[in-house]
């Protein structure tokens, strides 16, 4: 089993790089993947501690994002400075020939050479996997999954990823034409399902005239479930969440009014405002507890890789 770090900078990219390491780990194993700088020993020379740590990783995975350079007290770039952790991991794994994939995220693109310390060498022109916190979040980690276990089962070979000018290995190139997940994936898991819980739980409490209350539990509890476990399971992005809220909000309550029609006999449509408001505030309910559930499990999952230190970036525990 390869052993892989990533490497990041919390200001820059420590929310979507904690995705990528759930998505690594669980197609690696968690023991195979690391990050995490807080695990350094108190009183350990943090430049000792990634030189050792890097011994025992097979490829190094650096994510860069818009702000990867940092800035510094004086408004000059962090990556200039020696200590920083950032450019100890990058110029340690160059130093031990340890395979490079660079991975640039949500549109961010490689740094000039020029902007880079001169012991980077030709890191600047490693080619680059991308990755998107948004739909395609999943095919993209998939190409970078392929793309680890491409130059790690070659490793030791003749055919190996041949070095870079600056004495790193090239990342290897992810697969021209990728399969890509039907946008319908997510349909059934997250927008039927909670819809026909819905309807289930309002036939239940209708046909057995339970307290009104119940249904706004109901609407409430079921789409902040399904919500949650939308990025939690899914990863889908916030767009994605926004439309199965708003869908299913509108269309969970027009649902139910017809179902209530056809069980009681009342017409179908609102016959004034006070019926009118009650639809909307249903709907509403439904789809802000939808919502809510999705930012819940954002902030979970964010809370969990925000434990490093503003003043490095992620090393391998």
């Amino acid at each position: 089993m390869p052993k892989i770090a990533i490497s990041y900078r919390r200001a820059d990219t420590s929310a979507i790089a904690g995705r990528i390491f759930d998505r690594l780990a669980g197609h690696f194993g968690e023991s195979a993947v690391f990050m995490d700088i807080d695990n350094i020993p108190f009183g350990i020379d943090f430049r000792t501690h990634i030189q050792e740590t890097l011994q025992r990783t097979d490829v190094l995975i650096a994510v860069i994002g818009g702000n990867w350079l940092g800035v510094g007290a004086d408004g000059s770039a962090r990556m200039n400075e020696k200590a920083d952790p950032v450019r100890v991991e990058i110029e340690t794994a160059l130093q031990r020939d340890i395979p490079i994939i660079p991975v640039l995220v949500d549109g961010a693109k490689m740094p000039d050479s020029a902007a880079l310390p001169v012991e980077f060498g030709n890191f600047a022109f490693l080619n680059a996997a991308e990755v998107s916190s948004g739909r395609d979040f999943r095919t993209h980690t998939d190409r970078l999954i392929g793309a680890v276990d491409r130059l790690t089962a070659s490793a030791g070979s003749a055919e190996r990823s041949p070095p870079a000018i600056g004495g790193t290995r090239a990342a290897v190139a992810a697969p021209s034409t990728p399969v890509r997940e039907p946008w319908y994936a997510d349909i059934v898991p997250y927008f039927v399902a909670p819809l026909v819980l819905l309807l289930a739980a309002h036939y239940v409490i209708l046909v057995n005239n339970f307290n009104n209350d119940y249904l706004w539990l109901a609407a409430t509890a079921i789409p902040f479930a399904f919500g949650f476990a939308q990025f939690w399971v899914g990863r889908s992005g916030a767009a994605a969440a926004t439309a199965a809220a708003i869908a299913l909000g509108v269309i969970g309550v027009c649902a139910m009014t017809v179902s209530e029609s056809f069980i009681s006999g009342d017409p179908i449509l609102p016959q004034d405002r006070f019926e009118w408001r009650d639809n909307i505030q249903f709907a509403g309910a439904i789809a802000l507890s939808l919502l809510a559930g999705y930012v819940l499990a954002r902030a979970v999952r964010a809370a969990r890789h925000h434990r490093v230190p503003s003043s490095g970036g992620a090393t391998p525990l």
